[in-house]
């Protein structure tokens, strides 16, 4: 038997008229980071049709749900490096029925496929792990799966020949700066890196960071490494409850001579972490997570860097009705 909706749990399209709804979910969830936040997905402008949502239960925002519109399409969010459904602590079963009501509200809006890139579960504070089992409840198909690298924190680096290079770095007279603004890093180190070495341009343009540093100064931050005055390597690090995340990493043909990114690595872990857990180095995939970049994943790994599946689901918003029907046990079943 399908249930009648739930009334205690409402699912609202996003409004600026709800920002400070949205805003409360995120100061009180445990897996919410700066990506989330309405500021940081204004840079897109309208190149987006949004489809976001907040989920209230007895009348109290409880979770937020970061989306757009492609024809009868809904992804969380393309414009992101993660997504999904960002809530406050919740037992499993009210994060089963947010998801529920979440599919439900969607096919009543006529959509025929949720396509969902979930926010790794690192970057919770204590964040259970169940959007795998409740994507497998719901008979999600796995689009796509990532292998994410992160270090855990405090630092403990290992390998022997990551020890030499961070030791030797640390002697050759480099220095390492904060920088106010990202387009020296830019200009003289990413934009060439990416070019040579992967024919590829930056995700943000020059003025896109800029825009987005500007009004997250204290989360975005830019870290270039010099030596008498010329750059060598440099980092642009989003700064999370539970994570630094390594936005972008370059360095030039010096830089890898002097082992720059080492000492800026080892930097970032020891003097920037403040209580965090993981330093974030995001996945060393190609081909949608199907290849890997074998000596970039190796570098990570010498840091000790960890794996952690970043999987991609795709659904159609009428498997809620498999969502409402798993308590639902057959008469007589009985324990295996």
């Amino acid at each position: 038997m399908i249930a009648q909706p739930n009334t205690r749990i409402q699912v609202k399209a996003y409004t600026p008229e709800l920002a400070g709804d949205w805003e409360e979910v995120l100061q009180g969830a445990p897996n919410a980071t700066l990506m989330h936040q309405r500021s940081f997905l204004a840079y897109h402008g309208n190149r987006f049709q949004d489809a976001s949502v907040l989920i209230y239960s007895k009348n109290c925002p409880v979770a937020v749900f970061a989306a757009h519109r492609e024809e009868k399409e809904v992804y969380s969010h393309q414009g992101l490096s993660y997504a999904g459904l960002i809530h406050k602590p919740c037992s499993f079963d009210q994060e089963l029925q947010w998801y529920l009501q979440l599919l439900r509200y969607y096919e009543e809006q006529g959509i025929s496929q949720l396509r969902i890139k979930a926010t790794p579960s690192f970057y919770g504070v204590g964040f259970q792990e169940s959007l795998s089992y409740i994507m497998q409840l719901a008979n999600a198909e796995t689009s796509q799966m990532e292998l994410s690298l992160a270090i855990p924190l405090p630092l403990k680096v290992r390998h022997k020949g990551r020890k030499a290079t961070i030791r030797q770095a640390s002697k050759s007279g480099l220095e390492i700066r904060e920088e106010a603004d990202v387009g020296l890093f830019w200009d003289k180190l990413l934009v060439p890196n990416l070019q040579n070495r992967y024919q590829k341009a930056p995700t943000h343009s020059k003025d896109q960071m800029r825009y987005l540093k500007a009004r997250h100064p204290e989360t975005i931050r830019q870290f270039t490494v010099y030596r008498e005055g010329t750059p060598l390597a440099g980092a642009t690090v989003y700064l999370t409850p539970n994570c630094l995340h390594t936005q972008y990493l370059a360095t030039n043909e010096e830089g890898r001579k002097a082992h720059a990114l080492d000492w800026l690595i080892h930097y970032l872990c020891t003097t920037q972490a403040n209580g965090r857990k993981y330093l974030d180095f995001g996945h060393s995939n190609e081909c949608g997570g199907k290849k890997i970049n074998r000596q970039l994943f190796r570098w990570k790994e010498s840091f000790g860097a960890q794996t952690f599946v970043h999987a991609h689901y795709s659904l159609a918003p009428a498997a809620w009705r498999r969502l409402d029907q798993v308590y639902d046990w057959k008469s007589g079943l009985t324990d295996a």
